[in-house]
Formats: C-alpha cells, structure tokens, sequence
C-alpha cells in the first residue's frame, strides 16, 4: 500500500477507530444504565423487534448501496434510482408490519409487542431516506464525515434513552434507542453530502446494478435471518426473560467486534474495489489489514473473555450474572465473525459476490444443524452451537478466499498465528493469577494492566512491524493535531 492509498486507508481506519471508541463509550455508559434499571423482559421483548427490523432494513436496502460503492462509475441516475427503490420498499413495508404486529404479539405472548413495534418499525423508513448518502460517503471514503454522523447519533441517542428511563418511561426508553440514531444519522448524512434525492427509476440503472445488489441481498438476508434466529427461537421455545439474558450477552459481545469489523473491514471495500485490477496489490493491501486486524482482534477479545466476570459484576452486581458465559462463548464467535467479513469484502472486491452467497448458504445450514440439536437443552448449548457454526463458516471462506484471490489459506493462518498465541499465552496466565485474588475490582485492574502491558512487550520483543506502523499513525495524528 503506498501513495494517496495507503493515506486515504489510514485516514478510513483512524477515523471508524475514533467513531468506533467514542460509540462504545457511549453506548456502554447507556446500555449500563439501563441494564440496571430495566428488567430481562423488557430487553427480551424489544429484542424480538430488533430481530423483525433487521430484515426490513434487509429489505429496503436490497443489496444496491453496496452496488453503489463496488461499481466503479456511479451517475445521478444510479443515485436516484436506488433512492426511489429504497423508499418504495421501506413504505410498503411499514404498512404490511403495521398490520400485522397483533399477529406477532400474540405469536409470542407478549401484549406489549403490538405498540412498540410500529414505532420501532418507523426506523425503516427514516433509513430508506440516508441510504443513498451513506454510500456516497463510504464510495469516496470520506470517513471523517461518515463517523460524524454516527457519533451525533450516539450522542443524541444516549440523552434520549437516558432521559426517558429516569422519567419513568420504562421499556420505551428502548424503543426510541432504536429510532432515535437513525433519524439522526440520516440527517447528517443530508447535510454533509447536501445531495437532494429525486423520485426517478430508470430500469436500466437497476438491471446494471442488479447482477451485484441481488446477491449481496441474498447474501444478507440469509445472513440477517441467521442471525436473528436465535432470537426469535429463544423468545418462542423459552420466554421473555430468557431472552433478555441472551440479547444482553449478544448486545455487548456485538459491541465488541462489530466495531472492530466495522473499523477495519469496511475500509477494505472501496480500498480493494479501487485496485481491482492489479491482484498482486490486493493481496498485499489484504496482507496488511488482515494482519493489523488479527492484532488487535486477538488482543481485545483475549483480554474481555478472561475478565468478563469481573467486568459484568463491577457494571450489574449479579443481576445478569446468567449472560457472563453466553458473552465469553459470543466473544469467541465474534473473533471467527471480523475474519469472515474481512474476506467477504476481499471477494466481493472482485466481483464475485454469487460466492459470497453460497458461503453464507453453508454457514446458515450449519446453524441449522446447531440448533436442531442444542435447542432443547439450554442457553449454554445453543451458543455453543452457535460458535461452532461460526468456525465451520470461517474455515469454508478461507479455501473459498484462496480459490478466488488467490491468497492462500497457509498465508492467512500465518497473518492471524503470531496474535493468537501471544494473546493464548497471556490469557493462560491472566487466569492463573485469578485463582489467587477474591477482590474483583483489584483483580479487574491487575488482569487489565499486565495483558496491556505484556502484549505490547512481547510484540515489540519479537518486532511486530504492524504494532509498530500503529503506534507511529497515532503518534503521526497526534503530532498533527
């Protein structure tokens, strides 16, 4: 990577990094407050909405945002017809849920599902009116300005709930967590990329668009639907409040490393479409983030798995002391989850976006397979499955990673090693030292200190070149600043 390149990726991955810490600070200061005030159930029936919208936003999106960034010569027309598209979508599909919400509230015995879902269901629509201009952004990685918009939002959101849930509004501090980001997103997105959609569907546009935008919505409505079943599983076979235990070890394991995937994956997309045509460059761009994305994956979640107990219990008391085990098992998928994503964006770089389908085909039927056999035992075992079907899904990609770029399985495995046995080694030992200090906040700041202290030494004794290019582009941003 060299050149107005490298620049351009440096600049997409510190700004998502500063959006990414700034969100998880917020988030985790709200999601604290209201884990202590709220009830399992509240968080469970909620969760049961969240899952329904993610496909709505599925939906309404339908995979040609990401035709936008891939393609590589975009007009107005483009523009306006998937405008038009979206908006069409998400209206038709507001007024279909709108309908049929006494239907899912009696599906899962839960009265209050009917009013919370047609607010929350609005979000849909607010989206359908960004998504042309968050593409817009990422296309021309103008980062600092697609990360602004998300931290007003959190702001924003974070006042909102808070507001709500000391005045007593109860669960619907909930519902306007959901709502309120995406209406604030949305219109900072107008502001920063001042384009004025236009209602204007031209078929040809669309048809150009649609041999990348159909599979990429194949691909994440599979995915979405997997995603969420567990959810929509739990919240039938079990209850509310078994759910609400899932969905809070799910909530913070997300924070976790889809931050992280957002962070380093997303960048890859337009960096790697924007070369797609010299592949020895696109391996060695692929080589540098998978690299810096092992070193920090291996580190961050190394780190939480060993001290979550300790971390839930300073934050909840032993009030959700039933999710600790999910969120370390979550944990373990989410390092298997940024790997995969990073590899779909390589492939999808290429154009080969019908793979990226068929992979998600294999994973979803390993989930299947996962569930047929763990859900009739209990919360532990289902996502064990879950996990499982994470690593049959990663191992997959990577021979599929192989076969179509061309950069080999040995050659991955060897990016990823070095920071997985480090981080191994110092976890090992980080659990030892716990079996001998009762006191959970001394032994919180003593496993934080030396796994910081340790990764960062044993890296630099054996030379880590991508700890070094990170800490010079910080002391770089600062020197600037």
């Amino acid at each position: 990577m060299n050149g107005n390149l490298k620049d351009k990726t440096v600049n997409a991955v510190a700004w998502n990094s500063i959006e990414r810490v700034i969100s998880l600070l917020i988030n985790a200061f709200v999601g604290i407050i209201l884990a202590n005030i709220l009830l399992p159930e509240d968080f469970g029936a909620v969760g049961i909405i969240i899952a329904l919208s993610s496909f709505m936003n599925i939906f309404t999106e339908s995979g040609f945002n990401t035709a936008l960034i891939q393609k590589k010569n975009t007009s107005e027309r483009d523009y306006n017809t998937v405008f038009t598209f979206n908006l069409f979508v998400s209206l038709s599909l507001y007024f279909i849920l709108f309908f049929c919400a006494p239907l899912i509230s009696q599906f899962y015995n839960e009265p209050r599902i009917t009013a919370l879902s047609r607010v929350i269901f609005l979000g849909v629509i607010f989206q359908a009116f960004g998504l042309v201009q968050s593409s817009m952004l990422i296309r021309e990685m103008r980062m600092k300005e697609f990360n602004l918009a998300n931290i007003v939002s959190n702001i924003s959101t974070g006042i909102v709930s808070i507001v709500l849930v000391l005045a007593g509004f109860g669960v619907w501090a909930l519902v306007f967590q959901q709502l309120t980001p995406t209406i604030v997103r949305t219109s900072v997105y107008y502001i920063k990329t001042r384009w004025k959609p236009r209602i204007g569907f031209n078929k040809t546009a669309f048809k150009e668009m649609f041999s990348v935008g159909s599979n990429i919505f194949l691909t994440s409505f599979v995915s979405t639907l997997f995603q969420n079943i567990y959810s929509l599983v739990i919240g039938k076979v079990y209850n509310m409040n078994q759910l609400g235990y899932y969905n809070q070890a799910d909530k913070w394991s997300k924070m976790g490393y889809t931050s992280i995937s957002q962070v380093m994956a997303q960048p890859a997309l337009p960096v790697l479409s924007s070369i797609q045509n010299d592949r020895e460059r696109m391996q060695r761009v692929f080589s540098k983030l998978n690299k810096t994305t092992a070193y920090i994956v291996f580190a961050v979640f190394g780190g939480l798995i060993v001290m979550a107990e300790p971390i839930f219990h300073l934050f909840f008391g032993t009030k959700w002391d039933l999710s600790i085990p999910l969120f370390q098992l979550l944990l373990a998928k989410g390092i298997f989850f940024v790997f995969v994503i990073l590899m779909n964006n390589y492939i999808t770089s290429t154009g080969r976006t019908r793979a990226i389908f068929f992979l998600e085909l294999i994973k979803d039927t390993a989930i299947v397979i996962a569930i047929v056999f763990t859900i009739g035992i209990d919360l532990k075992a289902i996502v064990i499955g879950q996990l499982i079907a994470t690593v049959v899904h990663f191992i997959v990609t990577l021979f599929y990673t192989q076969r179509i770029t061309g950069y080999s399985v040995t050659q991955q495995l060897k990016d990823h090693s070095p920071y997985l046995l480090i981080s191994s080694v110092i976890s090992a030992l980080l659990i030892f030292i716990g079996q001998f200090i009762s006191n959970e906040i001394l032994l919180l700041a003593i496993q934080l200190i030396l796994f910081v202290t340790l990764y960062l030494s044993i890296n630099k004794l054996l030379n880590s070149k991508i700890q070094k290019d990170i800490i010079d582009t910080i002391k770089q941003r600062f020197q600037r600043n």
